[in-house]
């Protein structure tokens, strides 16, 4: 039976280029997933916090427009939720990039422009990485994170 796009998970892309966040998130739909865009961290945390949002993977462009950048984003985003959610950081310039504090699962660091091949095959991991550690902690079997 083939996976629908609410079989292959929820990515949460934070991205401020329209152009960028759009063709990203055409990606992610046409290799099954459900993809959901935010411009910034703030509007990221809403749809976490006001509309119950729940992604299996965060894809955070680290810079942001506003009060947080994509590390503090991830950061925030994890502790809206209550656990760390796998994250990829994308940027121009990974040198000046900080990653996020968040124990327990994989930070990716990528390079813009990602390979569209590479973006699918980390997304797969990650959501199937979450959605284990996550079955894991419901049945005792690992702590959560965050």
């Amino acid at each position: 039976m083939p996976q629908t796009q609410a079989d292959r998970g929820l990515v949460l892309h934070v991205e401020d280029d329209p152009a960028v966040a759009a063709s990203l998130a055409l990606l992610l739909r046409l290799a099954g997933f459900r993809a959901l865009s935010a411009s910034d961290g703030e509007s990221a945390l809403r749809l976490v916090t006001n509309e119950g949002v729940r992604p299996d993977a965060l894809i955070v462009d680290f810079s942001l427009p506003g009060e947080m950048d994509g590390s503090e984003t991830a950061e925030a985003v994890s502790r809206a939720l209550h656990e760390s959610i796998p994250t990829i950081m994308l940027s121009g310039e990974l040198a000046n990039a900080s990653l996020p504090w968040l124990p327990g699962v994989p930070i990716w660091p990528m390079a813009k422009p990602a390979q569209p091949d590479l973006m699918v095959k980390a997304v797969e991991t990650f959501v199937a990485l979450h959605r284990w550690i996550t079955a894991q902690a419901a049945a005792g079997g690992l702590p959560r994170c965050a």
